[in-house]
């Protein structure tokens, strides 16, 4: 993974490389076209019912979020000439980053504010 506490991925779609990226706008814009909540479209992916559109949408959003500026038709034409399959699991992958937490030693914190620190005033 490319930076698990901002939640990016790499992972491969077309003939390259890319990263993809979860943000709570992509997750909304997610919801909002495919009209279910993020909870049914990860149990869709999972359970291996999912449709083409969900596959794009998830991938499409995830470039974005990672500061790609591209087209929704695009990324849709890079999965039809690939493996649907591969581009669902992916897919899976990009989602699967918004339900999983930092591992502990990848605090958000800076190491500073982890410490416990004395506030007591020392005039009392």
């Amino acid at each position: 993974m490319t930076n698990k506490y901002k939640g990016e991925i790499k992972g491969k779609l077309g003939d390259q490389d890319r990263t993809f990226r979860l943000t709570f706008e992509n997750i909304i814009n997610i919801e909002n076209t495919l009209n279910k909540p993020i909870m049914k479209v990860a149990s869709e992916l999972a359970s291996q019912n999912f449709s083409f559109t969900s596959v794009i949408t998830i991938l499409h959003e995830g470039l974005k979020g990672a500061g790609v500026n591209i087209q929704y038709k695009a990324v849709g034409d890079m999965v039809s000439k690939g493996a649907l399959v591969s581009s669902a699991v992916l897919a899976g992958e990009v989602l699967a980053t918004i339900f999983t937490n930092p591992e502990e030693d990848e605090s958000p914190l800076a190491e500073a504010e982890n410490e416990s620190q004395n506030t007591q005033s020392k005039n009392t």
